[in-house]
């Protein structure tokens, strides 16, 4: 006799599958698509509003400055001394603030929502990924630190009494603007990454950030006021903020901050290294990831 016991019941359907034969664009490719994808994410474009709200008030406190500053000297050109090394370091700020708020936002929500394993299947490595989120925080970062600086040259240009003349004789300072910027933005791009690779919160990350760069400032300051002996010129190695102000003002040929007593090329040198070992940490971090 017959069961009525039931089966399990199957169908098998040919949907013709077949094998992709289209350009194949390479790793290049994918590193430039996730680039312009954590641009835009970190702009919060494709977001809801409210992911906007911070990135056009911090770009607004960096252009502020530079808006304002302009203004004045088509009025009263000789009565403002405001060169370029203050106005990054007010732009540094609001920099360091971006930083500490973009780092996040590139690294941990791909690692919350575990889609690194799919990143990771494609045609790019463990570095491309990395390489991608840096590019995309330095560029971002870079939009709003050379663009001010760009923006005071171009107002000292046009407002001088012969713009011609002035700009070939401050090309000057578009390199010294080049190199501070580049720094300050890898040098923050560097240290945001790294913290945020080890977290998947990105509130947690973004008060490490800040929390740690002040907490660092705080004992650099206590240690350089306690001790009395040549230990005390290397306590500025601590604080990543004073350290981009010693590095901005000896490339800008300003006076450097108190805590700055060694020769300015040091302190660009230190920065160097901080970049170099902050990427090491995260791909160190990254080998593991699957």
């Amino acid at each position: 006799m017959a069961s009525d016991t039931p089966r399990p019941y199957g169908e098998v359907y040919d949907l013709g599958y077949q094998h992709y034969s289209g350009p194949r664009l390479g790793r290049s490719h994918a590193i430039r698509a996730l680039t312009i994808y954590s641009i835009k994410r970190g702009l919060g474009i494709k977001k809801k509003w409210t992911s906007k709200i911070m990135p056009a008030l911090l770009y607004t406190g960096a252009f502020m400055p530079a808006v304002i500053v302009s203004g004045i000297l088509a009025f009263a050109p000789t009565g403002v001394s405001f060169g370029y090394h203050n106005l990054f370091q007010i732009v540094s700020l609001v920099l360091f603030v971006f930083a500490a708020a973009l780092a996040p936002e590139m690294l941990s929500d791909d690692r919350r929502e575990n889609v690194l394993a799919l990143y990771f299947a494609r045609s790019i490595t463990r570095v491309d990924y990395l390489l991608s989120k840096l590019f995309a925080m330095a560029i971002l970062m870079g939009t709003m630190i050379y663009g001010p600086a760009a923006l005071l040259f171009a107002a000292n240009v046009l407002l001088a009494g012969d713009p011609i003349a002035y700009f070939f004789d401050h090309l000057g300072d578009l390199g010294r603007i080049a190199v501070s910027g580049a720094l300050a933005a890898a040098f923050l791009a560097a240290i945001g990454l790294a913290v945020a690779a080890h977290t998947n919160r990105k509130g947690v990350a973004t008060g490490l950030i800040i929390g740690g760069a002040f907490v660092l400032a705080g004992i650099a300051a206590a240690l350089f006021n306690a001790l009395d002996s040549n230990a005390r010129d290397y306590v500025i190695f601590l604080s990543p903020m004073d350290l981009m102000e010693a590095t901005s003002a000896w490339i800008f040929g300003n006076s450097p901050p108190g805590m700055a007593a060694l020769a300015g090329v040091y302190h660009a040198a230190a920065m160097l290294v901080v970049i170099g070992l902050a990427a090491g940490i995260m791909y160190r971090r990254y080998l593991a990831e699957d």
